[in-house]
């Protein structure tokens, strides 16, 4: 039996465990990720699905998040879905014309065991963050929560006062705490230092937004709750209350992921569109990583006078930041702009704000937007667009001409 595994991590090697080896020839591994691809893993050669043979039986599917492959292949016109086995979906598991390639008894406990341990952390995480979340209503002194003022007012304020945003989540928190987070940002001190600063910046012309994670988290759907409780430990509450200010007015950054994080998805359009006023009939320049297209294919921005664009690196763009400055420094101060930088947004808006230009950091809106667009209800990979919610996968050159004429400057390019 000739078989491939989609997946290099934790659930290949389960998979492994499962197979019944000396009835399988294991063709090699399918990866998503261009720099696993064409290497070596369990001894057999790692590809992208365009790259494997057709002379196949069956593709294993080793992932647990598996309906991001699924509705990958759908894209992909992969229909013959009779040839996929998805490993950790319990309607697979066991049926009779697996058992050739996959130990039964085998499979059912390797399903158990980490439907065991999922329990286990989620019991773990909400028994641990359920004080934070009841005294968010009855508000009791143990616990401590920053000051978050509603999104309409910071709409107000950008539109009408002309205000700049930036926004700080768990990438920009790790790296002022001297921490690796970001798979789209190395660590510098330059960087921690830059950001303290504009967390710290007392001037009624910047917003600082932060995600309002610390209370009550009835409005995320179960998965995103469980996610906001994994990540907030006593430690990092505490990292995070030592950097905030107790009388400072925040703004939550959920603002600009209007589909993903919300329990109600009946809403989103609604969201979509009082945040579009951003830009409405404003000349826009984004500066964004050359990967990122915000607004392409779509008409996220199709309600701004004009759409320009500046291309930075799409990770680590803050190692090219005096150069991502200059050439904003260069546009009209007329124009609104728009930054897409990841833990490099921060100062640049800042810097601009203080240069005299309005800028906003929308971070993963079109990412978001893209994933409400596609109806899947889940994350999922994105045409022509970098997308770091998900295991890395190459990206494509465009040589759409449209866009290609809103590009004011490429950094990228030598």
């Amino acid at each position: 039996m000739n078989i491939y595994i989609w997946g290099t991590g934790r659930g290949a090697h389960a998979v492994l465990s499962c197979l019944k080896k000396d009835r399988c020839d294991i063709l090699g591994f399918i990866d998503n990720n261009p720099e696993k691809q064409h290497t070596v893993f369990e001894n057999s050669s790692v590809l992208p699905f365009e790259g494997i043979s057709q002379d196949f039986d069956y593709i294993i599917i080793s992932i647990i998040q598996y309906k991001t492959v699924l509705y990958q292949l759908g894209r992909m016109n992969f229909t013959d879905l009779s040839r996929v086995i998805v490993f950790y979906d319990e309607g697979c598991c066991g049926r009779k014309e697996y058992e050739s390639i996959l130990d039964a008894y085998l499979w059912k406990i390797t399903l158990l065991e980490q439907k065991v341990a999922d329990l286990e952390t989620k019991l773990e995480i909400r028994v641990r963050n359920a004080g934070y979340e009841i005294a968010d209503g009855i508000k009791k002194e143990k616990y401590q929560f920053p000051k978050l003022a509603y999104m309409e007012e910071a709409v107000y304020k950008i539109i009408h006062d002309k205000c700049s945003f930036v926004r700080y989540g768990d990438g920009e928190f790790e790296i002022m705490a001297g921490k690796e987070h970001p798979v789209f940002q190395k660590y510098q001190k330059e960087l921690a230092e830059r950001l303290r600063e504009v967390l710290k910046a007392d001037d009624e012309r910047l917003l600082i937004g932060i995600a309002d994670n610390y209370g009550c988290l009835d409005r995320f759907p179960a998965d995103v709750a469980d996610g906001i409780r994994l990540y907030m430990t006593d430690e990092i509450r505490k990292y995070h209350m030592s950097v905030l200010e107790s009388d400072r007015i925040y703004y939550d950054a959920y603002m600009f992921k209007a589909f993903y994080p919300h329990r109600d998805r009946e809403h989103t359009k609604q969201r979509i569109d009082f945040i579009k006023q951003i830009w409405n009939q404003r000349d826009v320049v984004i500066i964004e990583g050359d990967k990122t297209r915000a607004g392409y294919g779509n008409d996220l921005f199709d309600n701004a006078a004009s759409l320009k664009r500046i291309l930075a690196p799409t990770q680590n763009a803050f190692d090219m930041y005096e150069d991502i400055l200059n050439a904003a420094l260069c546009i009209d101060q007329s124009c609104l702009i728009l930054v897409i930088l990841g833990p490099a947004a921060e100062p640049l808006v800042y810097d601009l704000m203080r240069s005299g230009y309005q800028a906003v950091d929308i971070g993963q809106i079109d990412m978001d937007y893209e994933w409400y667009l596609a109806g899947a209800g889940f994350k999922v990979p994105i045409p022509d667009k970098y997308v770091s919610q998900l295991p890395p996968v190459e990206v494509r050159d465009l040589t759409d001409e449209a866009y290609n004429s809103q590009i004011l400057k490429n950094l990228c390019e030598a």
